[in-house]
């Protein structure tokens, strides 16, 4: 024992193999050290992880990251009485002499952690990092130098996973680790039989409950055990790297199913696929997906590639490259679990995805103060001034759909609409909700004030006298606005039954008098409005959309006027994403405007008028709220409904004059 009392007395100045920022051996001089040392003599090791550091280098720059890691390693070697070495990145490993006690190595660990704290440097860094420490004792030197590593790396990973800054022994009998064994046993057999099965959790319409996707997720259907949880086997395959070979198993299976659902209702929904990180280093990885997508003949907009938020912080530059790739290949690209951990924002004005999904853990945090309920609606703001669609996950209340609704998102996954479901049971559930489609509000008007469905009533508060006339149908009604000043003889709707940044209203209208820019329909937003003015200017009628962000933020879209005494079909939408907006009378196009701004959360919508002039005279019947963007060809259908209606009397000369 003498030579290795000698070799762990001090660090080998001879041995060439050493990591050029920080002084210490490399992995390689690690390897070297080990296979100096006697075959019959035991050692500890200790692995060390700094938490968080890929965080200090994101927001501080590498040249900071560089600083702390010479820190941080001058501590270690400086507390730590054995070989010291940096394997790599954060990671740091430290091979004790076997004659050591526990007690020792506890007290060793202790004062690492306690001194971690105590560093001279900078404090905000200190309060963001910390060291995981895993410890494996007694191992014979006779032994692989990996396995040895493989043992103190669980044990570190153990320690991050309860909750970071500590240390922890690993133990032989760990059930955890005698699972995690036999599973990396099973894996590869597993994959070949087919035991990996699927799962789809829906992605469902909030307002409209109308199948909008799903989310194809893993079980293991073992043949003893049962059904096992990602929860149990994941993690594990990300250490392993078997979860890139997990997949793609998982993509070419939802390529499968995508193409047996041809002729089903719901073929064409887009189906989403986690992808792990270690895809991001394989430059053929694109192509690899465009292969099997294109080998089942499935679209690529109908497939979704999911990356976790995690990846962004640490290989940015892969990562852009490769979403430019799959963005090429016309594939959908999601960031998952957006607001888990540190959230790459700065990333977004870069990635070229679609869809952002909010994770579980930032919806349950963000809604339980004030605070973190704007932190949440802004973060779904700033995605939708990217022009990104938003997914919040773990939706299971009522209250919660509510909230999420309000802040501007539509789609949701969660245990409110359906857990992950095996293939028949997502079958009954997707022919039950792919034909909900209604995400529509109907006021007829006709001799009373409440909405089709029954949900919702406008308010005649500011109505001096309720009055019914002749309609668009023999023996319909529709309501008379007499006129008046301002926010007089109006009724009002209730706001929340628009909670989309895309809309259109369609309505009947007969005005009776001219009154230039009296409006139809006024609704106001938290930062502007829009307005339905039958009569603008000479000649010229008016879909009015105001940002009040903006000084000389008025945008008009501008057709020609209603005629006084005439009943015409008025419609306006509005097109978030494309920022266009459309004005149609009698089923046809008459008005188009291209960059316009909208606004969100609507606070008021008021029929008959609005707070600037003169309220509207004439009648008002069929009011129809979409929450979401029709085409022209709906719109065009849609007059046709109405028109060709055997009791449709709208035209008919002469009536009501």
């Amino acid at each position: 024992m003498k030579q290795n009392e000698k070799l762990f007395g001090k660090r080998n100045e001879h041995m060439a193999e050493f990591d050029y920022l920080t002084g210490l051996p490399n992995r390689r001089g690690l390897y070297e050290f080990y296979d100096m040392l006697e075959s019959d003599a035991v050692v500890h090791a200790m692995f060390m992880d700094i938490d968080n550091f890929k965080r200090v280098n994101d927001i501080y720059g590498h040249s900071m990251g560089d600083e702390l890691l010479i820190c941080i390693s001058n501590l270690i070697e400086d507390n730590v009485f054995g070989f010291t070495s940096r394997i790599g990145g954060d990671e740091f490993v430290a091979l004790l002499d076997g004659n050591m006690s526990v007690e020792e190595l506890e007290n060793t660990a202790k004062e690492l952690l306690k001194k971690m704290e105590e560093l001279d440097f900078r404090k905000d860094i200190l309060s963001n990092i910390s060291l995981s420490i895993g410890i494996v004792t007694n191992q014979k030197v006779s032994m692989r130098l990996d396995d040895i590593l493989h043992k103190c790396d669980s044990a570190m990973y153990e320690a991050k996973y309860d909750g970071k800054n500590r240390y922890v022994f690993y133990r032989e009998n760990d059930r955890t680790i005698m699972r995690n064994r036999n599973i990396e046993l099973e894996m590869y057999d597993a994959l070949e039989s087919g035991q990996f099965v699927v799962y789809m959790q829906p992605k469902v319409n909030m307002i409209s409950t109308k199948l909008s996707g799903a989310e194809a997720l893993s079980r293991w259907k073992h043949p003893q055990d049962g059904i096992r949880t990602p929860a149990v086997y994941i993690s594990l395959f990300e250490k392993n790297g078997f979860i890139s070979k997990l997949d793609l198993y998982m993509f070419e299976q939802v390529c499968k199913i995508k193409q047996s659902w041809k002729g089903k209702k719901y073929e064409h929904i887009p189906v989403s696929v986690n992808m792990s990180r270690l895809h991001l280093y394989n430059r053929e990885f694109p192509d690899m997906l465009v292969e099997l997508a294109d080998k089942y003949g499935v679209k690529h907009d109908e497939l979704e590639i999911e990356i976790t938020e995690s990846v962004f912080v640490k290989d940015s530059e892969e990562l852009i490259r490769n979403v430019k790739l799959l963005k090429e290949r016309q594939f959908i690209v999601s960031i998952d679990d957006f607001g888990s951990g540190f959230s790459a924002l700065n990333l977004l004005k870069d990635l070229q995805v679609d869809i952002i999904k909010i994770d579980r853990e930032f919806l349950d945090s963000s809604g339980d103060d004030d605070r973190g309920k704007k932190v949440l609606r802004n973060v779904i703001n700033m995605c939708k001034d990217l022009k990104l669609d938003v997914v919040t996950e773990g939706i299971e209340t009522e209250e919660q759909r509510e909230f999420i609704v309000r802040c501007g998102c539509q789609i949701a996954q969660g245990f409110l609409y359906s857990k992950p479901l095996p293939l028949d049971e997502f079958d009954k559930f997707a022919n039950e909700y792919i034909t909900n489609d209604d995400t529509s509000y109907v006021f007829k008007l006709d001799g009373d004030m409440k909405s089709e469905d029954g949900k919702f009533e406008a308010s005649s508060e500011h109505f001096s006298h309720i009055k019914y006339d002749t309609g668009i149908f023999k023996g319909s009604k529709a309501l008379v606005f007499p006129g008046g000043p301002k926010e007089e003889e109006i009724i009002e709707i209730p706001h929340e039954i628009l909670s989309s940044d895309s809309f259109m209203v369609s309505m009947w209208i007969y005005p009776k008098e001219e009154h230039s820019w009296s409006c139809a329909l006024y609704v106001k937003y938290e930062t502007g409005f829009f307005g339905m003015i039958p009569l603008a200017w000479e000649g010229h009628s008016s879909f009015r959309i105001r940002d009040s962000k903006e000084v000389d933020g008025w945008y008009d879209t501008s057709g020609c006027k209603l005629q006084v005494n005439e009943w015409s079909h008025y419609v306006v939408s509005y097109n978030a994403k494309t920022e266009t907006a459309y004005a149609y009378i009698n089923g046809e196009l008459v008005g188009a405007l291209k960059n316009v701004p909208g606004n969100r959360y609507a606070k008021r919508i008021v029929l008959g008028g609005d707070v600037f002039q003169p309220s509207f005279i004439g009648k008002i019947c069929e009011v129809t709220f979409y929450n979401e963007i029709r085409d022209h060809d709906f719109v065009y259908d849609l007059h046709q409904s109405y028109v060709t209606r055997e009791d449709f009397i709208g035209f008919q000369i002469g009536i009501d004059k």
